[in-house]
């Protein structure tokens, strides 16, 4: 830690949320930049941010498929 010691005070945690914050918000610029307009920059969108989209697909096809079978299961107890 940068107090010297392995408790973290609040000025390094604040620092932490900080740099957090100003990552995902350069992550969220960068996406809005090769998804939202084609024109804006290059067609194929970068690699870096075509590997976020996907992940975000996969995750959102993973939490859809996780609907569906919660649902077959409580269908599956009610018919039973």
């Amino acid at each position: 830690m940068p107090n010297g010691n392995d408790n973290p005070d609040l000025k390094d945690i604040w620092t932490v949320i900080n740099e957090a914050r100003r990552e995902l918000a350069e992550v969220k610029g960068m996406l809005n930049i090769h998804f939202s307009d084609q024109n804006i920059h290059h067609h194929p969108p970068c690699h870096p941010a075509e590997e976020i989209r996907r992940t975000m697909l996969s995750a959102a096809g993973a939490a859809l498929l996780a609907l569906l079978a919660a649902i077959g299961s409580i269908i599956a107890n009610v018919v039973r």
